[in-house]
């Protein structure tokens, strides 16, 4: 186990400085320490699988910086959408024991207003439902909510597209497949899980991250002003109910899930199957994300890197992990700054991916020279203005037109304090789904973005999918 101690310096907490390691650093450590202090990071734990152990838990930095707690292997993170997965298998869990079919419609467990929305649409992100569950109109809101404040709150909203027309990221699909667990199964869902998928996974710490429980070892959550500085992320300090609130839980735990992900204990391969199989929406097409993956399952983001079957997803909270489906191997990077600040913990976790298995490794690539420099040359156009928030439409395929909006202003949002971009450099190239995918680095002051644009029979843009490495 390695334990970094970092301080925080000059002017409270505002700015983090580091000793030097008690132990000699590997390449691993030293990545992660250089990245940390790259993007204000206050504390960090990473854990490598491989195959069915946990080869690697490093822990670094604080858990909570005011009073200088160290992050341990028993830190308790809230995971944030991380548990969208674990939910999707509750209800795989449930069908399993014949209780409900996945593509049966929602509302024969939940009355709703909403019209042939499935189980399955939740859990894909293709409901067409937006992701406000907890919003109110005067956009404030409460300090804390039941579960049927949610389910009214659900009821008054305004689905944005047709049930399986286009991908909606949305937090309300999860909580209402939660709810649809509860109803089918005839008990609270923290009893369903706990017996059908912590237990058997050996997930033992698993909690509730309720704001006002007393939780050992509960990680502090932080994110950056405006001016760059660290302080508090309140989201954390709402009860969203005992269906809504994040799960918290140390990254060993969470590892034994990713471990589970190769069908074996808690998980048949038949639903490993589901959970990382992509989306498929109403029309044929796959449902598209501009984002760190470019499809989506179950739960899980769905991708493919140098013909790696990759899955992988991240949570608000500066959570994340990356999965090899077929060569047992995963990173998994827990932080406590928030991922819009840019903690980028998928990222992190592929980079470190990267250096244990090389088939997937970006940040070694070596620039090259475009094989169509014209098209790298428009290409490079493309990135700007994606990162400026103001991307061409016509330039993009009808099927990843309806997701970008929602990507470039993701993008931008973290982009935006770096600075001018330094380089934009061609690295190579690879096939996918038969279109041309082009892998370009682009560099900033102190962060290395890794581009994929896919091209399809037509010139237009097919897929996007950026990694902050």
């Amino acid at each position: 186990m390695r334990h970094t101690v970092w301080c925080a310096l000059a002017r409270g907490i505002a700015m983090l400085g580091f000793l030097t390691p008690s132990v000699h650093a590997d390449p691993i450590d030293s990545y992660l320490r250089s990245e940390m202090a790259a993007r204000k990071i206050p504390g960090l734990a990473v854990a490598i699988v491989r195959g069915d152990r946990i080869e690697r838990i490093s822990v670094f930095g604080f858990a909570n910086v005011e009073n200088a707690v160290r992050v341990s292997d028993s830190s308790i993170f809230a995971i944030a959408s991380l548990d969208k997965a674990l939910t999707c298998a509750g209800v795989l869990k449930a069908e399993e024991h014949g209780r409900l079919l996945i593509d049966e419609l929602v509302s024969k467990y939940v009355p709703l207003p909403f019209r042939g929305i499935t189980i399955r649409q939740l859990l894909s992100h293709t409901s067409g439902l937006p992701d406000s569950l907890a919003e109110l109109d005067s956009g404030r809101r409460f300090t804390a909510y039941s579960t049927e404040q949610l389910l009214d709150s659900t009821r008054r909203l305004t689905p944005v597209a047709p049930p399986g027309s286009r991908l909606v990221y949305s937090d309300v699909g999860m909580f209402l497949a939660q709810n649809v667990t509860e109803r089918a199964t005839g008990e609270p869902w923290w009893t369903f899980m706990r017996r059908e998928v912590f237990e058997p996974a050996g997930m033992h710490s698993v909690v509730s991250m309720n704001p006002q429980a007393l939780i050992a070892g509960r990680v502090s959550a932080y994110t950056l002003n405006r001016d760059g500085q660290l302080t508090r992320d309140t989201r954390l300090e709402i009860d969203y109910g005992p269906l809504y609130n994040d799960l918290g839980m140390t990254i060993g735990d969470f590892a034994r899930w990713i471990i589970a992900l190769d069908g074996s204990g808690a998980l048949t391969p038949p639903m490993v199957a589901a959970l990382t199989t992509p989306a498929v929406l109403a029309d044929g097409t796959p449902a598209a994300e501009v984002y760190s993956w470019t499809r989506y399952g179950l739960g899980l983001g769905v991708d493919d890197i140098f013909g790696e079957r990759v899955v992988m997803h991240a949570g608000h909270s500066g959570v994340g992990f990356v999965k090899l489906l077929d060569r047992g191997v995963a990173a998994i990077v827990f932080t406590n700054l928030e991922n819009l600040a840019g903690s980028d913990p998928v990222g992190l976790a592929l980079g470190v991916a990267g250096m244990v298995e090389r088939r997937v490794g970006l940040r070694g690539l070596q620039a090259a020279r475009a094989p169509d420099e014209e098209l790298a040359a428009a290409l490079h156009r493309d990135y700007e203005l994606f990162a400026a928030g103001t991307p061409d439409l016509m330039r993009y395929a009808t099927g990843v037109r309806a997701t970008l909006w929602a990507g470039t202003e993701d993008f931008a949002d973290r982009v935006r304090r770096l600075g001018a971009l330094r380089s934009f450099e061609f690295l190579r190239e690879q096939t996918l789904d038969g279109d041309r995918a082009f892998w370009f680095r682009a560099t900033y002051a102190g962060a290395a973005f890794y581009v994929r644009f896919s091209i399809d029979s037509q010139g237009l843009i097919s897929r996007l999918g950026w990694w902050h490495l």
